[in-house]
């Protein structure tokens, strides 16, 4: 039997969410890798160092939050090299971006795992404003302003063979859950009497950047389909948000979901769309790979330009063709599942061992 660490950060929704398939997989990892794990809660680099010290286990997973500084996170990995030089590490990138502040920690890892990665690693080479080609998008072709903002590390070529493709927050718990509900318990589902949602947040009242920006050209922009249908939209500052019992009151009973990106391209609004059987409209994600991938265009999801600039039109057709809708809300909720019953959480995890 192996002994795995997974040991990192525990406070926030996301790196739960990161940790909650190593739990509820457990006994799987155990019957099938032949893999015992461990979890040790650490909230800083430092707090992984010393956790890590005097182990021996042959695996450790790493967890951190995002806001270190690269130096440490690189300090910190180069130690826990260094001290087991066979041991296998496995390093699991915090930033909701498919860039990172972190991949100068390449060379001390054996596995750099995003939760959605460039399909092409050959973008890492490349120079963008802002860190991604997203939000080099923004500042060239919407003129956003990325003078304060970076989120990006280089790449050394020799090593970017070590980023792959980890898994997304589609694998929380809550939504394996709520896929995995046979349909007879469901026996009353509300009425889709809502045509297009779209609830985001803008971030907070004192940061009124890019984010924010974006995001609030993404709500404007669903302004002409309110004279023919009925449009559910907001843009808030955190204080300002709907409940989430209204969120949800609400997402569930929408017959389309328009999801922007935010920090990154996925968000927890995607799998909410699939699993309230929503038809997800979203920004294209053909340059990204992810799992669970709910991101096939046309077949589980609807792509449009990162301007928006086709949403109108887009919305219009799938309101006006139902089965068509239907057809990519019954796909997306099946890719979706099939992630769950072909046990791909624990592939990726017996390719990275």
């Amino acid at each position: 039997m192996k002994k795995a660490l997974v040991v990192g950060h525990t406070k926030d929704s996301i790196t739960k969410a990161q940790q909650e398939p190593f739990r509820y997989y457990q006994k799987l990892l155990s019957r099938q890798l032949n893999l015992k794990i461990e979890h040790i809660a650490a909230e800083s680099f430092d707090a992984i160092g010393e956790a890590c010290k005097n182990q021996n286990a042959e695996i450790i997973f790493v967890l951190p939050f995002w806001n270190e500084s690269s130096d440490q996170a690189e300090q910190v990995m180069r130690s826990l090299r260094q001290q087991q030089p066979t041991r296998t590490i496995v390093f699991i990138d915090p930033f909701a971006q498919v860039t990172s502040n972190y991949f100068n920690v390449l060379p001390h890892v054996d596995y750099f795992l995003k939760r959605q990665r460039y399909k092409n690693l050959d973008e890492y080479q490349r120079s963008f404003v802002g860190g991604s080609m997203f939000t080099d998008f923004l500042a060239r072709e919407l003129k956003l302003d990325f003078s304060q903002w970076h989120v990006g590390s280089q790449v050394p070529p020799q090593y970017q063979h070590r980023i792959v493709c980890g898994w997304n927050l589609g694998t929380a718990q809550q939504f394996k859950k709520k896929l995995q509900t046979p349909s007879w318990f469901e026996f009353w589902q509300p009425a889709k009497e809502i045509d297009i949602f779209c609830r985001l947040s803008l971030g907070s009242s004192h940061e009124r950047d890019w984010y924010y920006a974006y995001r609030q050209m993404a709500v404007e922009s669903l302004k002409p389909l309110q004279s023919d249908y009925k449009v559910v939209s907001s843009g808030k500052i955190h204080a300002q948000l709907v409940s989430r019992r209204q969120y949800f009151r609400e997402i569930k009973r929408s017959r389309i979901v328009f999801s922007p990106f935010g920090w990154g391209e996925s968000c927890w609004r995607d799998f909410e769309a699939v699993c309230y059987n929503c038809l997800l409209v979203k920004p294209s994600m053909a340059h990204i790979e992810t799992q669970p991938n709910i991101y096939v265009e046309g077949e589980t999801y609807v792509p449009v330009s990162w301007d928006f600039s086709d949403l109108v039109e887009k919305c219009d057709y799938y309101l006006k063709h139902p089965d068509e809708a239907a057809r990519i809300v019954k796909n997306a909720r099946r890719a979706y599942l099939d992630y769950f019953e072909r046990g791909e959480f624990l592939q990726t995890i017996a390719r990275v061992i």
